[in-house]
C-alpha cells in the first residue's frame, strides 16, 4: 500500500467494467489482486522513496480499515470460485 504505481490503463480499463474499486486505502491491493486474476503481469521494480518529515497522513484508521477488512472479505470470496482456474494456470508456467 506504499510505493509508486503504473497501471496499464487499457487492461485495467476492461476489468473495471466488470468490477467496481474502493476510492480510498483499498484500491491498490484490490487492483493488484485483480489484475493477475485477470492474467495481467505484475511487475516490481525498486523505486527511491522520501517522505517528508512535516507529512500528513491521509489515512483514516477506523474508516480505511473496515474498507479494507470489507474489501478482503470480498477479494477471498472472490477467490474460492476462481481457484481452480488459477491453479490450473499456475501449473501450467
Amino acid at each position: 500500500m506504499c510505493g509508486f504505481r503504473v497501471y496499464p490503463l487499457t487492461s485495467i480499463m476492461r476489468i473495471a467494467r466488470h468490477a467496481s474499486f474502493g476510492s480510498r486505502m483499498e484500491f491498490d491491493p484490490e487492483i493488484l489482486v485483480r489484475a493477475v486474476w485477470a492474467g495481467i503481469p505484475v511487475v516490481s521494480m525498486p523505486t527511491h522513496v522520501r517522505y517528508p518529515s512535516d507529512g500528513v497522513s491521509h489515512f483514516k484508521m477506523w474508516r480505511d480499515n473496515v474498507r479494507i477488512s470489507w474489501m478482503h472479505t470480498r477479494l477471498f470470496f472472490g477467490m474460492l470460485w476462481r481457484a481452480p482456474r488459477l491453479l490450473r494456470r499456475r501449473m501450467q508456467s
